[in-house]
């Protein structure tokens, strides 16, 4: 298995500093356990055209918004964070 190159966007790094940092601190951790392990959990596709070929990931009452690019050369396979935030902010 091999661990996933996670980038954070602009907008999903700016997502982050808007977060109290006990939270912030739990996302990033989600997240580099998500990267480590992206190939053990089921990813739920979103739905609608605006979020076509984009998958979320629940962290309590937040949520991860990303994209996976596997390049036809297989050396680095990315997960790109798009947004993260309050399940209620977080899709508008």
């Amino acid at each position: 298995m091999k661990p996933y190159q996670v980038i954070l966007t602009p907008e999903a790094q700016s997502d982050l500093k808007g977060i109290a940092s006990t939270i912030r601190t739990r996302l990033l951790d989600k997240l580099e356990w998500i990267g480590e392990n992206v190939e053990l959990i089921q990813h739920q596709a979103m739905q609608g055209d605006e979020w076509k070929g984009c998958y979320k990931y629940r962290v309590g009452d937040y949520r991860i918004i990303y994209q996976m690019e596997h390049p036809a050369t297989k050396l680095i396979v990315k997960l790109i964070v798009l947004k993260v935030g309050h399940r209620r902010e977080v899709y508008k």
